[in-house]
């Protein structure tokens, strides 16, 4: 099991790799609110959520019900930030 959740993790990091290279026009045609580049930016954002993925699956064999406060608070956050953000 541990197995096929880290290659469901990975598998959606490079699909989604591949998806931003692909559409490659479109990014390099936005560039405001980007730091580095907007198709750089992409890929280490969804690592970040690549790191939050496996951190989660960690939390949840060790100690469920952390797990699930953890992702109630990241849940929030999330919600708060979009629509600050917004």
């Amino acid at each position: 099991m541990k197995r096929l959740i880290f290659w469901i993790g990975l598998s959606i990091f490079i699909g989604w790799s591949i998806s931003i290279l692909v559409n490659y026009p479109v990014y390099v045609q936005q560039t405001n609110y980007t730091l580095i580049n907007s198709m750089v930016e992409g890929i280490l954002f969804m690592a970040v959520m690549l790191g939050i993925y496996f951190f989660i699956i960690r939390t949840v064999e060790k100690k469920p019900n952390l797990a699930s406060i953890q992702l109630l608070v990241g849940g929030v956050a999330s919600l708060i930030l979009a629509v600050v953000l917004l």
